[in-house]
């Protein structure tokens, strides 16, 4: 008998272990995918990047995201970070520092879970000292079915990128088209108007669009905006400034249109009105309210205007309607 006691007690052991084992792993199923097969930063600017989790084999809780092995001077943030169990898709940004150096790595973006297999995906980044940045003057959207939306988009060449920068929109829902205008930014050029337009079939819901610029010799940049696509009873009316982005010498002055796209029989006028108008500057619309379809816009500074760059909200009110909001960018330069 005693021969036998250490086979014996070796079987129980092995048998504790592989129950264990059995208890306690995950069984569920976490995937991470990313929106790019590479990414690249600029110093001083930053770029993003969508992120998409599936969850399978039961696995329905939430899920954290970190990212590893960045670069030095680079730092990492996710919108949500935290991400629940009935959603699916987070937001990546890379930020290079103005004290960050060129390089070139490959990140990782983990999703962990509890009682689950962590999920990771891999990204090549490269952060280099001249190119451009991409940024959106709006990071979300509403067009209602058979209406349309306008962002501005603004460009900054870095170091000794001085080319022109072509820009395209990826991921857009069935129905809607994107178009930019203009489509290539040339030269010393800095600002672009992106409208989004939904057809009267266009799919109903929310989805993230990735905006890309491009030059010749530098890193693609990119940015994410939110894009909800409204049914059209949902909204009375909806507006878009065509051009959205404008340029003007301190003490000039220059116009704008907007469009008023009315839905559901929608007939009533539209009150407009800009807040944020920095000093010497002054919005004026013609005809307000507006009473039919088209409004002219008149931006005019003077000499004490400073120079910038101004993201300015304009507010349609009307009664009996949602209050419908969009934005016009102003380029300030020097006399």
């Amino acid at each position: 008998m005693k021969a036998w006691f250490p086979f014996l007690l070796s079987a129980a052991v092995l048998t504790a272990a592989c129950s264990d084992d059995d208890i306690v792993n995950p069984a569920g199923i976490l995937g991470v995918t990313l929106g790019q097969t590479a990414s690249a930063v600029v110093v001083g600017g930053s770029t993003t990047v969508p992120v998409t989790l599936t969850r399978g084999g039961g696995f329905t809780g939430s899920v954290n995201l970190t990212a590893e092995n960045l670069p030095t001077g680079v730092t990492a943030t996710f919108a949500p970070n935290a991400v629940d169990g009935s959603t699916t898709s987070s937001v990546l940004t890379l930020s290079a520092a103005a004290t960050a150096s060129a390089a070139t790595s490959t990140i990782t973006v983990r999703a962990t879970g509890s009682n689950v297999t962590a999920g990771t995906a891999t990204l090549p980044l490269t952060v280099s000292s001249n190119g451009l940045t991409l940024s959106a003057s709006a990071t979300t959207a509403i067009a209602a079915q058979g209406a349309a939306a306008t962002i501005p988009i603004v460009i900054n060449r870095i170091g000794t990128f001085t080319g022109d920068v072509t820009l395209s929109a990826e991921g857009l829902p069935n129905g809607v088209t994107a178009a930019f205008a203009p489509a290539t930014i040339i030269g010393a050029s800095r600002v672009t108007t992106l409208t989004f337009t939904a057809a009267s079939t266009a799919t109903v819901g929310l989805s993230t669009i990735t905006i890309r610029g491009a030059g010749t010799g530098v890193g693609a940049q990119t940015q994410t905006i939110a894009l909800t696509v409204a049914p059209s009873t949902t909204a009375g009316f909806g507006f878009f400034t065509s051009p959205a982005a404008l340029t003007v010498p301190a003490g000039q002055l220059v116009a704008s249109a907007i469009t008023v796209s009315r839905q559901n029989s929608f007939s009533g006028g539209v009150q407009l009105t800009a807040t944020g108008a920095p000093t010497g500057m002054t919005l004026t619309f013609t005809p307000n309210p507006a009473t039919g379809t088209s409004v002219a816009i008149t931006v005019a500074t003077t000499s004490i205007t400073p120079v910038g760059v101004y993201v300015l909200p304009i507010t349609g009110t009307s009664s009996g309607a949602a209050n419908y909001l969009s934005t016009i960018t102003v380029v300030v330069t020097a006399p």
